[in-house]
C-alpha cells in the first residue's frame, strides 16, 4: 500500500491537471451587496451549477439543493435521502437549467450513492452523489455548467464563501421563487466547536463552518453548494450545506461538509474530480 501522502499528492496532480482541461467554475457570480436568510434573489446565468433536488416519502415532497460536478453527477447531502428508510432513487428528481424554479426542468437520474458511513449530519459523511442517466451535453446546454471541487488549500479560513438555494426565507412559510445568494465568513472549527457547543463531529477535518450576523442556510437549503474564488478567478464547491442549530440564530455558525476531505470518495465514485 503507498503512503498516504504519496497518495493524496497524486490524486491532487490528477484534480489539477483535469480542472486546467475542463471549464469548470467559469461563471460570472457577484459579490457585492449580498445579503437565504436575508439573501437576495441571484441574476441569470449566475449559479448554472446549482440544482433542485427532490425526493419522495410517502405523500411529502422534501427540497434539497446540489451541484452540477461532472457531465453525469450531481453532489449533494447524504440526509437529503433519509427520512423513516432509505429513498430510493427512482423516488429522487434533479431540476436545473434556470434561477427561477417555475422555469427549471428535470435532469433525469438513475442511481443515487450515500457515503457508506453516514448515519447524521452531526456524525460527519454527509455526502452523497447523484448518477444521471444521461450525460449533459454543456455546449447544447449553455445554463447548464459544472462547478470545480475544492482543495484544502481554497478553503479561505476568515474570508468569504458564497452558499445558494431555494429554501425558506424568514417571515415567508413557502419557499423563494428565484434562486437566492448568500456571503457568509468562514470561521476555524475551534471557533465553531465553542458556539456550536461541540455538536461537532469527532473528526473536525470533515466539516467546515461560515457565519454573518442574521444571514445563513435555512430549510430546502440543504445539500446546496457553499462556493469560494480560487486564485484563477475561477470558483470551486468547498462545501456542501449540512446542518445548523436553527436558522440565523445569534452566534450559531451552519455547519457544512468538507469536499475537499472527500476527494477521494468522490473520484472513486466518479472516475474524476471534476468535468
Amino acid at each position: 500500500m503507498r503512503p498516504l501522502a504519496e497518495t493524496e499528492e497524486e490524486e491532487e496532480e490528477e484534480c489539477k491537471s483535469k480542472r486546467a482541461k475542463c471549464e469548470c467554475g467559469k461563471m460570472p457570480i457577484t459579490v457585492t451587496g449580498l445579503r437565504i436568510i436575508n439573501g437576495e434573489d441571484a441574476s441569470p446565468g449566475e449559479f448554472p451549477y446549482h440544482v433542485m433536488v427532490l425526493t419522495m416519502t410517502g405523500n411529502r415532497m422534501n427540497t434539497c439543493g446540489g451541484s452540477i460536478i461532472k457531465k453525469q453527477w450531481v453532489l449533494t447531502a447524504a440526509h437529503c435521502f433519509y427520512g423513516k428508510d432509505k429513498i430510493r432513487a427512482s423516488s429522487v428528481t434533479v431540476m436545473g437549467g434556470s434561477i427561477f424554479r417555475d422555469k427549471i426542468y428535470e435532469l433525469h437520474s438513475d442511481r443515487v450513492f450515500h457515503h457508506e458511513d453516514f448515519r447524521s449530519p452531526s456524525q460527519g459523511d454527509d455526502v452523497a452523489l447523484i448518477h444521471l442517466s444521461e450525460e449533459i451535453d454543456f455546449a447544447q446546454n449553455p445554463k447548464l455548467k459544472p462547478i470545480c471541487l475544492g482543495r484544502m488549500r481554497d478553503i479561505p479560513y476568515g474570508g468569504m464563501v458564497v452558499a445558494t438555494g431555494w429554501g425558506k426565507v424568514i417571515g415567508k412559510e413557502t419557499m423563494t421563487n428565484t434562486l437566492q445568494e448568500v456571503a457568509l465568513d468562514v470561521i476555524s472549527t475551534r471557533e465553531c466547536a465553542s458556539l456550536m457547543e461541540s455538536r461537532l463531529p469527532n473528526d473536525t477535518n470533515k466539516i467546515m463552518c461560515a457565519m454573518t450576523p442574521n444571514k445563513d442556510t435555512c430549510q430546502g437549503d440543504s445539500g446546496g453548494p457553499l462556493v469560494a474564488q480560487m486564485s484563477d478567478g475561477r470558483w470551486a464547491q468547498v462545501g456542501i450545506t449540512s446542518y445548523g442549530l436553527g436558522c440565523s440564530l445569534p452566534d450559531k455558525p451552519g455547519v457544512y461538509v468538507n469536499v475537499a476531505h472527500y476527494l477521494p470518495w468522490i473520484m472513486e465514485k466518479t472516475g474524476a474530480c471534476t468535468c
